[in-house]
């Protein structure tokens, strides 16, 4: 019996071992298989940030909306262009882009008017905050502090939209991060039959969203914003708008508006 005892023993003992090194073995295998995947990310992002060929590439074109993208080198993040025709009037677009209160039709919120600049003729200028909440769970609220111009043709019409990132315009809010990189630009050029030729492009980089999440989010977000544009321009608070510094086309002695180029 003593022996069939020490045997018994010996084969626990030696089932113990064969399981811990075992163990071993697989969480060895994990650690390997973790810093593989992390180095081949990192080889990946390397090589995504140094390619790019710094021309636009139409990406999609789909119920009147053509979006393009535009990759540069030394960059993690895209720039997006999208381009639609809708029926509206330049006061309802302008209403939609520089009026604050209509800022909750963009999902944006906590708005406030940081500086107006003088006023010209064809020219508006300010300077504005507000916020907006990724629709990801988990992400941070981003803040804006933005500097928004336009520039409006007294011959065409058409209207040109600058907004860019002015983050040091106003003390930082903890609650958020702010947005530092953003240049977006508006063409809206008045056609004949109350059509509105609009280019939307997008320089961005989101708040140091991850580049893979970001680069998704432009690129369909620009797409949403186009394609969902006819429907928000036929809402009445729209559609009735006037804008006092806005002279649209026939208005004041205006010519007729002529055909857009087509987009590029």
């Amino acid at each position: 019996m003593t022996a069939e005892n020490n045997k018994q023993e010996d084969t626990g003992i030696n089932d113990s071992v064969r399981t811990k090194r075992a163990k071993r073995f697989t969480l060895k295998r994990v650690g390997y298989a973790v810093l593989i995947a992390i180095a081949v990310f990192f080889l990946g992002k390397l090589a995504w940030t140094a390619s790019g060929s710094n021309e636009w590439e139409l990406a999609r074109n789909e119920d009147g909306v053509q979006v393009w993208t535009k990759k540069s080198p030394g960059s993690e993040y895209i720039r997006v262009k999208a381009h639609v025709k809708i029926k509206a009037r330049l006061s309802s677009m302008i209403k939609l882009l520089e009026d604050l209160d209509s800022c909750v039709d963009a999902y944006c919120y906590d708005t406030r008017m940081i500086r107006q600049m003088e006023m010209l003729p064809g020219y508006y200028g300010k300077y504005v905050r507000f916020k907006f909440d990724p629709p990801i769970p988990g992400f941070k609220t981003r803040e804006y502090v933005l500097f928004a111009e336009h520039h409006q043709d007294p011959a065409s019409r058409k209207i040109e939209i600058n907004i860019m990132s002015a983050p040091d315009m106003m003390p930082r809010d903890n609650c958020c991060i702010r947005v530092t990189h953003l240049h977006n630009n508006w063409k809206l050029t008045p056609l004949p039959n109350n059509e509105l030729d609009i280019e939307f492009t997008q320089d961005t980089d989101l708040g140091g969203m991850n580049f893979i999440l970001a680069n998704f989010a432009l690129k369909e977000g620009m797409f949403k914003v186009l394609h969902d544009m006819q429907g928000m321009m036929d809402m009445d608070k729209y559609k009735n708008a006037r804008v006092d510094y806005i002279v649209e086309p026939g208005e004041n002695g205006a010519p007729p508006v002529v055909q857009a180029p087509a987009a590029q």
